[in-house]
């Protein structure tokens, strides 16, 4: 089968389509047919080496979300069965992990390829109303904006949130989420082609392009000098201190992601006298109940994700181009 593998890090070229043996299903496990795979910010932290993680080695596969079809199961496999439409949550848990985070894409081959072994625990149906594009689009960024929004910060309806990077797979998620929940959401985004997607496809209240705006100003003034409630950040860095000053009294900051740098000087009595509550959220937490939740939004189609472009296995090297470069909004995905 073809797989696109890397055997060093480093630029986009270093991405090759490779043939490789077929994987074969052995007790518990399920061969998937790919019909399409999404790429996420990870993969180009894991392809550069910007970053690593626990059982990373390569030759690699990447692609942590993915949608297909089952192939063939493997001895002790009675749920499944060939030809079934079904999607793949990339964290390996029980008997079969082979550590804390063991991870599809990346502590094991991803869905960059024609085909990709699971465990049979990792699947669940496909949502009839999605395409395979669509629904390998869902799993970790709608996964992170529920756990965020929902489970650590509660939002309640009339409660304005910020999304950074609204433009971004990421950020697309968080507000079609904030807004099922009834919150008012302000987004900064990268131009103003974006704020126009981001009012027109995701019914954002107020886009903001931080390139020409003051994502501060308009906060005061669409809340009255009060502040936002939430902030979802996937982007921290240098935009951190001033996030805080756009907290309200009590406010909570999920942050997500640090595509804006690793480091933040914030002043302590911002967060001290606005009783500020930041917490980190990493997708791969999950627990079950919580995946569980996250799918039922799909199955009753209350969001959808947002495709920038879907293009063949074999371009994926120019999807990492694209989505370093930031010219998209929503998912980028490759279709095989």
């Amino acid at each position: 089968m073809k797989a696109v593998r890397y055997h060093e890090t480093g630029a986009p070229e270093v991405l090759k389509v490779e043939e490789v043996p077929d994987p074969v299903a052995g007790p518990g496990e399920v061969v998937v047919r790919v019909r399409a795979a999404a790429l996420n910010r990870l993969d180009i932290f894991l392809r550069s080496g910007a970053s690593s993680m626990p059982g990373f080695r390569m030759p690699h596969t990447g692609g942590f979300d993915m949608a297909g079809e089952v192939h063939q199961v493997g001895d002790g496999v009675s749920d499944w069965k060939p030809g079934q439409a079904v999607v793949v949550d990339a964290r390996v848990t029980g008997p079969q992990a082979r550590g804390k985070l063991d991870i599809l894409g990346i502590t094991r081959p991803g869905g960059f390829a024609e085909k990709v072994l699971v465990p049979a625990h990792c699947l669940r149906p496909k949502p009839e109303q999605y395409s395979f594009e669509e629904a390998a689009a869902f799993g970790c960024v709608y996964l992170t904006a529920y756990r965020g929004l929902a489970e650590y910060a509660a939002v309640r309806p009339g409660e304005v949130v910020l999304v950074h990077a609204g433009g971004s797979g990421a950020g697309t998620a968080a507000i079609q989420t904030a807004k099922s929940m009834g919150a008012t959401v302000i987004a900064t985004m990268g131009s103003d082609e974006k704020c126009a997607q981001a009012r027109e496809l995701l019914h954002c209240d107020f886009p903001v392009n931080y390139k020409r705006q003051n994502f501060e100003e308009v906060v005061r003034e669409v809340t009255g000098g009060r502040g936002v409630n939430v902030i979802f950040d996937p982007v921290w860095g240098d935009s951190a201190a001033q996030s805080l000053d756009a907290l309200a009294l009590g406010g909570r900051w999920i942050v997500i992601g640090m595509v804006g740098g690793l480091d933040a000087k914030l002043r302590i009595s911002n967060l001290l006298f606005r009783e500020v509550r930041i917490q980190g959220v990493v997708e791969f937490y999950a627990e079950k109940e919580q995946i569980d939740k996250t799918w039922a939004m799909a199955q009753r189609d209350v969001v959808r994700p947002i495709i920038a472009q879907a293009r063949p296995l074999d371009q994926l090297a120019e999807a990492h181009r694209q989505m370093e470069r930031g010219d998209f909004f929503g998912k980028l995905v490759v279709t095989v």
